[in-house]
């Protein structure tokens, strides 16, 4: 039996706050830090930032999981693209905040999703949301029954792409709009709706790698501000 290589030793990573950013640019973005990186052109580079409105297919997302109709896509402002991620369909938008690092992992994709929400579990705890809980089975953070936070990632030569959308402050009629995760009848929450203190998607970032780097190994320089 031919023995799995060593997990890579954790990198230094840059960190990069892209603002809002289309789904479809900072997936770009992405893919091309992850290439530059395969071929030792570019540093790790965990991103982070926020995406308008747009309902995310990952690889065993279905159509028939967006519940509302194309024309009630375009009249909402909500687009609808493909994502190399694991996972089913996922809402993105204002009020959420997302982190994507780009980073090598090598076979440790479990270990690499559990960080990220082990992450996010501890921020939420810190802004006043009561017990939330990652879970490994359907991957992401948990109040009871509802889910504050959804993972999704991909990985290709050993380097991890996408990452985890936690939600802050997410206008709660855009949940309507799928079933998430491919979860029928659960239902999605943000933090101010669990009585969390409000804070910016820019400020949670800042946090959140501070909390994930631990985790990770290796220290990640954010920028200020």
């Amino acid at each position: 039996m031919t023995a799995l290589p060593a997990p890579p030793t954790p990198e230094p990573a840059a960190g990069r706050w892209l603002g809002s950013m289309r789904f479809a640019d900072a997936l770009a973005l992405q893919l091309r830090t992850r290439d530059a990186l395969a071929a030792g052109e570019a540093e790790p580079t965990v991103f982070g930032c926020e995406h308008p409105a747009v309902l995310t297919l990952g690889r065993r997302g279905e159509r028939t999981d967006i519940r509302w109709s194309a024309a009630e896509l375009a009249q909402a402002g909500v687009e609808v693209c493909e994502s190399p991620r694991g996972g089913q369909v996922t809402l993105h938008g204002p009020g959420q905040l997302v982190i994507y690092p780009v980073v090598r992992i090598g076979w440790r994709i479990r270990a690499h999703i559990t960080s990220l929400g082990e992450a996010a579990a501890a921020l939420l705890a810190e802004l006043g949301v009561p017990d939330p809980e990652f879970r490994i089975e359907q991957p992401g953070v948990w109040i009871g029954p509802r889910k504050i936070a959804s993972i999704g990632v991909h990985v290709s030569r050993g380097i991890a792409v996408q990452g985890i959308a936690i939600n802050l402050d997410v206008e709660p009629t855009l949940f309507s709009a799928l079933v998430s995760c491919g979860l029928e009848g659960v239902a999605m929450t943000s933090a101010v709706h669990e009585g969390a203190q409000s804070i910016s998607a820019r400020e949670a970032a800042a946090r959140f790698v501070m909390l994930w780097s631990a985790h990770y190994g290796s220290p990640v320089a954010w920028p200020p501000g």
